[in-house]
């Protein structure tokens, strides 16, 4: 160990003789440990509400979705043969969606039909989402409908009543709207809401889902489709067949990953958490001027000791030293205790659920400690005690050059 870790650690782990110094100094350190129990535990918390949504949408999506870059559909016929040539598909499923407007007994909404064919449930896991009800799309003699949770509440949804049906609605095909008779300028079909579903994407909390036959008879389509959603055989690389896949379809189609899917959703959580982290950094840097009085004042405590090391040769860089050194020490301990406790209780949380979550579909908070945020905290943690010493460490250097003149 060099002298100026030596003296610092002295100075560190010795009681200051002025009483002051000692509790400038322990809220110096309480804030360093209660600010990064703070950030690990709310970073923690961002990462578990991220993975939770995650999972939800990855329960929804499929692993890539093939959709026409101009217009609104594409003849099935044309793209489904180039489809079944590759191996590495599994399973794939029509979808034909449009926005409509949906009424059930005296509510009426604006949603997005989406229409799927039999293979849907193999592509997702939707019957993992339905929160109420049946995943049931379709029998022999009735139609249904799985309706998304925002727009069953709006609607005032009853999955058990089996009188009251929804009637989708949209404008026919080439006709002109007539203020005599308006409905003879609409299509309508008619369906049981059989489930609720339950999906934290903005953009699907809107949608009706029901059969294929049925959105293709209301919009009047006969082998058209909006997408194709498609299930890879498990160890297939995703990036490099999407990427393969897109070059056989050529421009004319979007062939896009989960992640790219969500992309939006999931660059709004990123900029969330790291504003999160900021805003916390910057109240633990206001915070810890405590450390700055306190470093401040233990100079003038050893302006004494200050003077001996001057004669004895210490330069400037040996008496800056110490007490940068010195507020580095106490970030440093003060961060490590934080962090002890801010993993602590995110542990408990985890496996005991001590926040829960009231009228929820998950018992409590979720919670995802990540290595790289709790690094960077730790680190955010120690610039900002080298921060607090840089002006201790100057005045430490202007004492000394006013003992010496």
């Amino acid at each position: 160990m060099d002298l100026t870790s030596f003296i610092a650690g002295r100075y560190f782990f010795t009681r200051k003789k002025t009483r002051a110094i000692n509790i400038i100094s322990g809220i110096s350190m309480g804030v360093f440990v209660i600010g990064t129990a703070v950030m690990i535990i709310i970073l923690s918390l961002l990462n578990g509400l991220e993975d939770l949504v995650r999972e939800s949408n990855d329960a929804f999506d499929p692993d890539l979705k093939i959709s026409v870059r101009k217009g609104k559909v594409f003849p099935a016929d044309e793209l489904i043969p180039r489809i079944d040539q590759f191996p590495e598909i599994e399973a794939y499923s029509r979808v034909l969606e449009e926005n409509v407007v949906v009424r059930y007994g005296e509510a009426q909404e604006i949603a997005r039909i989406k229409g799927v064919d039999r293979n849907y449930v193999e592509v997702t896991r939707l019957d993992t989402l339905v929160a109420y009800g049946r995943p049931v799309l379709q029998t022999d003699s009735q139609q249904y409908a799985i309706v998304g949770l925002d727009l069953a509440n709006r609607l005032n949804v009853n999955t058990e009543n089996v009188i009251t049906r929804l009637e989708v609605i949209v404008p026919k095909k080439g006709a002109r709207y007539s203020s005599v008779d308006p409905s003879s300028s609409l299509s309508a079909a008619y369906a049981l809401p059989s489930g609720v579903l339950l999906v934290n994407k903005e953009d699907e909390r809107d949608f009706l889902i029901t059969s294929l036959s049925l959105a293709r008879d209301l919009l009047e389509y006969k082998t058209e489709l909006s997408g194709l959603e498609l299930k890879l055989r498990p160890g297939t690389n995703a990036s490099k067949f999407e990427d393969r896949l897109q070059a056989e379809l050529g421009d004319g189609y979007d062939v896009r990953n989960r992640y790219e899917q969500n992309e939006t959703a999931y660059n709004v959580f990123r900029s969330e958490k790291w504003m999160t982290f900021a805003l916390l950094s910057l109240i633990i840097l206001l915070a810890a001027f405590n450390a700055v009085g306190a470093l401040t004042m233990l100079v003038l405590e050893k302006k004494q000791d200050i003077k001996v090391l001057k004669s004895l040769g210490a330069d400037s860089k040996i008496l800056s030293g110490i007490f940068i050194r010195q507020g580095i020490m106490m970030s440093a301990v003060g961060g490590f205790i934080g962090l002890i406790l801010g993993v602590t209780i995110c542990l408990l949380q985890d496996s005991y659920g001590l926040v829960k979550l009231e009228g929820s579909l998950i018992d409590a908070f979720p919670v995802s400690m990540r290595l790289t945020d709790i690094l960077a905290v730790y680190l955010v943690i120690v610039v900002l005690g080298w921060l607090a010493a840089l002006y201790p460490s100057r005045l430490s250097i202007k004492l000394s050059e006013q003992r010496t003149q």
